[in-house]
């Protein structure tokens, strides 16, 4: 899978591409930077002859077009991505699947309509439960061939930040990050934000499709279910200096990301000497409450080997920990993550 994609970006599988994110420097992430996460074959869906069903227990089942869709009010909102398994590669000992770096995640500008405008054209009936978003890709791996389907809770479908969106950093939605339409549901776990949308269906209990009940659940050591992924946690990262690099003494920037599902950012941390001390970094850019925020720390070096921490802590008041709690399929690794690096 090509689409257009910087070849500094780093390939876990064919259809996984993570954003080495020292390269990015500004509050989005260009189109051609932006990771990509896939389970399968690409489809490739005509705008024109693209439509959109919504079923289930509505009103009036209805059909939209692409031009249906825009003629509905539109907005645009700076919010992050996480893919669940970001960071994975974190997690001692291992956990199952691809080890993504801190390298699954990206901050874009995405245009759309809200998904509640389009429920309320359809009329959702008394009882709905979920919302169940269909995508015209089918699974390669992990289930036979199964179609991609995810059950969203009907009140995080009304939200008013979730949304049907079709462009991204100012152009057409690009064909792998799910053109012409996808779903976004910022602050939860990328699997949320279903791609190549093609149906929704309201249906009157909670969804336990492959994407529901068998992946996409924190599960113990012993295999035990302990709780479905929702929002991310709170975590930042910094990228510059990148680990292991060789810096020169002298006055130097720490600088990285921030993000949270649950909320604004409220503060930066950045530690200096492996987490003995901590001092409060200045937030440089923000893009809102869905998106992340980059953090800046003036840092007088001195020759020697450093290590250099960040922590946030968001408007709820959750602050990274030391220590992420481990699970079976690596999901939410949001623990404090150190950067060596090395001065001369």
């Amino acid at each position: 899978m090509d689409g257009g994609k910087d070849p500094r970006l780093i390939a876990y599988s064919p259809v996984e591409l993570g954003t080495p994110l020292e390269l990015v420097d500004g509050l989005t992430v260009p189109n051609a930077l932006f990771f990509l996460r896939s389970y399968g074959a690409v489809p490739t869906l005509d705008p024109d002859a693209w439509r959109l069903s919504v079923t289930g227990l509505v009103d009036r089942e209805i059909e939209l077009t692409l031009a249906d869709l825009k003629a509905l009010p539109q907005r645009t909102m700076t919010a992050f991505l996480e893919c669940s398994g970001d960071s994975r590669g974190r997690f001692r000992p291992p956990a199952q699947g691809a080890q993504w770096g801190n390298t699954a995640v990206g901050n874009a500008e995405w245009t759309g309509v809200s998904l509640s405008a389009v429920l309320d054209l359809a009329g959702v009936r008394p009882g709905a439960v979920d919302v169940v978003s269909r995508g015209a890709d089918v699974v390669s791996q992990g289930a036979d061939h199964a179609p991609m389907w995810r059950g969203l809770p009907v009140e995080v479908a009304r939200a008013p930040d979730t949304m049907l969106v079709w462009r991204m950093n100012g152009e057409p939605l690009p064909v792998p990050h799910g053109g012409p339409v996808r779903l976004l549901v910022p602050g939860w776990g990328g699997i949320a934000s279903t791609k190549w949308l093609v149906g929704l269906e309201v249906i009157d209990h909670a969804f336990a499709g492959y994407f529901n009940t068998e992946v996409y659940v924190v599960v113990t050591e012993d295999g035990t279910p302990v709780r479905p992924v929702r929002e991310m946690p709170v975590k930042s990262v910094i990228t510059t200096p990148a680990a292991g690099e060789t810096v020169a003494t002298g006055r130097r920037t720490v600088a990285g990301y921030a993000w949270s599902g649950y909320g604004a950012v409220a503060t930066v941390e950045v530690s200096l000497d492996g987490g003995a001390t901590w001092a409060d970094a200045a937030i440089t850019l923000d893009g809102g409450r869905r998106s992340w925020v980059r953090f800046e720390h003036p840092w007088d070096a001195e020759p020697g080997p450093a290590a250099l921490r960040s922590r946030a802590t968001d408007e709820r008041g959750l602050r990274q920990p030391e220590v992420a709690t481990w699970n079976a399929r690596g999901y939410q690794m949001n623990a404090i993550h150190e950067v060596p690096v090395i001065v001369r």
